[in-house]
This record gives structure tokens, sequence and C-alpha cells, in this order.
């Protein structure tokens, strides 16, 4: 079999994010965290971020510093890795968002609607639209990214899974 066909799965973790061309698969779980898919319909590229916290703040100047772990900082690098393997820009991808459950549940603060807000409001002024979004609710999800069609597979723990 030629080694270009060949499907790969490529799991993200927390605070990670992974980009590849089809016909390769992306998949992460999520709980408060959201799960930024964008995908190049011409292209077929995309990349999945798992961030954990809406905006860096100071810790952009520590040492050790994970981009990823932030939207402010992780989806300008996964549109930088994007381009890395591929010429398109910002506006060549669609946006797909997942996860921001409340499954803390000791906490007051609701985690997952300040990650989701922060991630609309980059998306926007970056230029890119979010054709799909499955988000909130009290449980974790597990996303799947196919790069040959785009559709992101979703199911949230305890659920059916469904197609975005």
């Amino acid at each position: 079999m030629d080694q270009t066909t060949v499907k790969k799965e490529i799991i993200v973790g927390m605070a990670d994010l992974k980009v590849s061309k089809a016909p390769d698969i992306i998949t992460t779980s999520l709980g408060s965290c959201i799960g930024v898919c964008l995908y190049s319909p011409t292209q077929k590229v995309g990349g999945i971020l798992h961030l954990m916290m809406a905006y860096a703040g100071p810790a952009a100047q520590r040492e050790g510093f994970k981009k990823a772990k932030f939207a402010d900082t992780g989806i300008p690098e996964l549109i930088h890795q994007l381009q890395a393997i591929n010429s398109s820009g910002p506006k060549d991808y669609v946006a797909k968002i997942f996860g921001g459950g409340k499954i803390l549940h000791g906490i007051v603060r609701n985690i997952g609607a300040d990650n989701e807000s922060a991630v609309r409001s980059i998306l926007k002024d970056l230029g890119i639209r979010i054709v799909a979004a499955r988000t909130g609710g009290g449980k974790g999800y597990r996303i799947s990214l196919n790069l040959d069609t785009g559709k992101v597979s979703c199911r949230i723990f305890g659920a059916e899974s469904e197609e975005f």
C-alpha cells in the first residue's frame, strides 16, 4: 500500500495541538476545555487545539510556557502550524468548536463558558467562521476530526455519537 494513503489516528492531549493532512483523523477528549477544530475544505488539512484556559496573561512570559494551553496564544499557534504544512491563510479555514462542559462542580466560575467566549471572540477577530458548535452541559466529550471530509464525530460521554 502507498504510504501516502495510510490513515493515522493522531491523539491530542490536554494543552496540546496537532495538525495533519487527509486521510488522517485527529482525536481528543474534553471536559471544561475547548477543542477548536480548524479545517481547510480545499486543501484537506486541519488541526485540533485542546485549550484549557481563555487568556495567558502574565503566564506567557514564564519559562516552559505552553501556547496550546490558552485560547489567545493557542489559536494563532494552530494557524501557524497549519501554514507550515499548507499555504492557506486563516480565512481559508472553517472552525468547529466543542467541549466547555461544567464538569468541575466545586468551582463557582464556569471555566468552560469563559473558554468558549474567548474562542468565539478570537476566531471572529481572525475572520474565521464557526460552522458548527456543541458546547456546555455537564459531561465530557470525545471528538474526532476526519481530514478527508472535515466532519467531526462528537460523543458526549453517556450519549450516542453525532456528526458535525
